[in-house]
């Protein structure tokens, strides 16, 4: 069995990334903290592939196609320092590939309907054709080495069913969360692998995203049944009747009549069917059944809520050790992320305290300086119920020199949109948009160039995998001078936060329930945040937290703990100043 430097392509070994390659390759169970500019990514392939067995597939889990690239060109890059055949096969999701319906506005559960309706579909009759020719084509492009290079060749037809059909040859499978994750998608994926999950290496790439279990979660607001009212001649009182009253927890078998919802599914069909005929592909009858289905199907699991809030239902996981359960069956399993801090926090979370756990420092930790401020603001809801709009002029004042100190871009995070819109009526900046197209000519207009303030949302899309660097020579410069902390991103309290504070509380007690629902992902938001600054060991940047509420960085990891200065509010700016002149 060759040792992981075997695979490793690289020259020069960087600081840590040694240390991280043999824990991860004798480990069977493990958590990393590894933040960036360690090379995990390389690390944690290399020692997989070298405890790999004959049998094995190796599969990564990841949450954007950002991340997913990095572990394509990563394995192209191994197989051709090795010397040996690798493919790697990423699973895009199936609408996203679709030459047919890519463009269209149905959701996810409508658009498989609709594939599943065009029976004449050109591209699944040249699968069909092609099939017995994919071993041949994932031999031809292992051995090209064209890991993260190749695209499936027009010839072979549906682009999604020739990838699922290579991953049963692939070495390294590449998916979203959802196909291990999900109870529906699971045994799907791997019968398509023709693999048990015995025979899985696992990486679950930026695994702090797990805390959050919007990742699964479905939703149906009361406007989409009153769209199917209006698409249907059909009486929707009963369905509506699950929308009256505030905020409850439903039981889906006691409210739901599965004879209406399969009446119904089978109605949002044929709606789909005719809609076809006319180019239309939107059928809210059958978002309404298939989210209905969902709530049945699943009414049976405890770790999933069906609850009402506002003007929406929810379908909802708990505990992510219970969804995280399956995963454990795997040969060899790791979690890591550049912010899975405390490392020992999250084990206990995902319900693997008996795993071998690694937290390794920032490799460019002495480049950043941090300051807090003993008191003068905080976003907190006394605060900002005793001092109102003065609470967000004082926020801008202070915002607005310490941009002035700072050399390039100051990135503000804001614990909300509603608090970043208050501060922003006070100080001119370029705010982070709700869309994503919106966000990328965001980034653009920065990497342009310019002193400039930017508003973004802690956790929201500029926090996280989004890089604010220009090429310089030896490679790229990060344009962030300061990182302001502009309130401690608490999650807001409302109906479901407390249906799961009870489930914690009773798994953990209040303590430990207070820390899972709350610091956690506070603390994780603002790591995520100050990451955006320092991304090569040239760059040095400012991380200044703006909410005197200190008793809650005690909790944060020892880099930020111990090289933390606190000072007077007045004296912020000056200390950035003083920071930046050295």
């Amino acid at each position: 069995m060759p040792a992981p430097s075997h695979f490793f392509p690289y020259r020069e070994v960087r600081q840590f990334q040694d240390e991280l390659m043999q824990r991860i390759f004798t480990a069977d169970v493990m958590l990393a903290s590894a933040p960036t500019g360690v090379g995990k990514t390389i690390a944690a392939l290399c020692a997989f592939l070298a405890d790999r067995l004959p049998g094995e597939r190796i599969v990564v889990l990841t949450r954007t196609k950002s991340q997913a690239k990095i572990f394509l060109e990563e394995t192209g890059a191994i197989a051709r320092h090795a010397g040996v055949p690798l493919l790697a096969v990423h699973l895009r999701s199936k609408q996203e590939t679709c030459p047919v319906f890519s463009e269209s506005d149905a959701g996810y559960e409508e658009f498989l309907q609709l594939c599943r309706l065009r029976h004449d579909c050109e591209y699944r009759r040249r699968f069909r054709e092609r099939l017995e020719e994919i071993p041949l084509l994932a031999k031809q492009l292992a051995e090209r080495g064209a890991c993260g290079s190749w695209k499936v060749p027009p010839e072979y037809g549906c682009p999604h069913a020739v990838s699922m059909e290579l991953a049963r040859f692939a070495d390294v499978v590449i998916a979203s969360y959802n196909y291990l994750l999900s109870p529906f998608l699971r045994s799907t994926f791997l019968g398509r692998l023709g693999c048990r999950m015995e025979e899985l290496l696992v990486i679950v790439d930026e695994a702090h995203n797990l805390q959050n279990m919007d990742l699964l979660s479905r939703s149906l607001s009361r406007r989409t049944v009153e769209l199917a009212a209006r698409e249907l001649n059909y009486d929707f009182s009963g369905i509506l009747e699950l929308f009256r009253g505030g905020d409850a927890l439903l039981a889906a078998e006691e409210l739901i009549s599965g004879r209406e919802v399969e009446f119904l599914y089978r109605r949002g069909v044929e709606v789909l069917e005719r809609r076809l005929r006319r180019g239309r592909k939107v059928s809210y009858t059958y978002r309404v059944a298939s989210f209905l289905r969902t709530a049945l199907r699943l009414s049976g699991d405890d770790n999933w809520v069906f609850f009402r809030q506002g003007n929406t239902l929810h379908l909802k996981p708990l505990l992510p050790s219970e969804l995280l359960r399956p995963l454990k069956d795997a040969r060899k399993l790791l979690f890591m992320s550049g912010t899975l801090e405390p490392v020992e926090m999250y084990a206990e979370m995902f319900g693997l305290e008996t795993a071998e756990t690694c937290s390794l420092p920032r490799v460019y930790g002495g480049n950043i300086y941090y300051l807090g401020i003993r008191s003068g603001l905080s976003t907190s809801l006394a605060e900002r119920q005793r001092r109102g709009e003065e609470l967000w002029r004082s926020y801008a004042g202070v915002i607005r020199e310490v941009h002035r100190a700072t050399p390039g871009v100051t990135l503000v995070f804001f614990p909300s949109y509603d608090v970043l819109t208050a501060v922003g009526r006070y100080l001119n900046a370029l705010e982070e948009p709700r869309e994503a197209e919106e966000a990328e000519r965001l980034i653009a207009r920065i990497r342009e160039g310019g002193a400039r303030v930017v508003f973004a949302v802690a956790g929201g899309k500029l926090s996280e995998g989004v890089e604010f660097t220009a090429a310089c020579e030896g490679g790229k410069r990060s344009l962030v001078g300061s990182v302001v902390i502009a309130g401690l991103p608490f999650p807001v309290p409302d109906f479901e936060m407390e249906v799961r504070r009870g489930i914690f509380e009773r798994r953990y007690g209040a303590a430990r329930a207070f820390a899972f629902l709350s610091l956690l992902p506070m603390m994780n938001r603002v790591l995520q945040s100050a990451g955006r600054a320092v991304r090569s060991p040239a760059d040095r940047a400012c991380v200044v937290f703006l909410d005197d509420r200190t008793e809650y960085l005690r909790h944060f990891p020892e880099e930020v703990r111990y090289n933390l200065k606190l000072v007077e509010l007045d004296e912020v700016a000056e200390e950035v100043r003083w920071f930046h002149s050295r």
